[in-house]
């Protein structure tokens, strides 16, 4: 039956959803977590030059390197978030997805042009910026990523935006330990490990405050 100019379509509305204060409350924070983080991120140069290297924005035409690199088990048993096999497709997705997060700030480390490693910030909004990073096995022993990581907390801290940064790195990586000391981190605690295939496994948890004269 056709419809007359004088029908109505009923159609039912949603009931308004009541946010009480505490929830309101979380929401702001969350927000305000949120937007601090974004500053943080943003305030970042997108160049960092150190003595020896160049610390830039991933790109695709790094991915061949990267994949080479990172398809290693002896980096993949002490990261949490790296896959192994690494494949081509991970690269391209690094680069063109999980660099672009507005929660991730990796830094592609270069040495004479060529891609040798990462190191970045990961940003949550219950907790200050947490310090990452890898380095390509055949660079290994070199000093590049305690001269990487030196560069980025500097330029961190320079922005104002930096309170204080956290790291995390198995109780086993001397390695990754010692780069993190060696840039001032100080050990706060240890504990089994949340992430993904590394669950369980003792990890050290540390904590660095930005110099009072910087």
């Amino acid at each position: 039956m056709a419809k007359s100019d004088t029908d109505e379509e009923f159609v039912p509305k949603r009931r308004t959803q009541l946010i009480g204060p505490a929830a309101q409350a979380r929401a702001l924070a969350e927000a305000t977590a949120k937007l601090a983080a974004r500053r943080q991120r943003d305030a970042l140069p997108h160049r960092i030059e150190t003595p020896r290297l160049v610390l830039r924005a991933p790109i695709r035409g790094d991915v061949s390197e990267l994949v080479k690199l990172a398809d290693n088990r002896k980096i993949f048993e002490v990261l949490a978030r790296l896959p192994n096999p690494y494949t081509r497709a991970d690269g391209i997705a690094f680069v063109e997805i999980f660099a672009q997060r507005p929660d991730e700030r990796p830094y592609a480390i270069t040495m004479n042009d060529v891609f040798v490693g990462v190191v970045g910030f990961s940003y949550h909004a219950d907790q200050p910026p947490e310090i990452g990073y890898w380095l390509g096995e055949p660079h290994w022993g070199k000093g590049i990523m305690s001269e990487g990581v030196k560069a980025l907390i500097e330029v961190a801290f320079a922005t104002g935006l930096y309170p204080r940064l956290i790291a995390r790195a198995l109780k086993t990586n001397a390695g990754s330990l010692n780069v993190l000391e060696k840039a001032g981190f100080k050990r706060t605690g240890e504990g089994p490990d949340p992430i993904t295939h590394r669950t369980g496994d003792p990890v050290v948890f540390l904590e660095l405050e930005q110099p009072k004269w910087t």
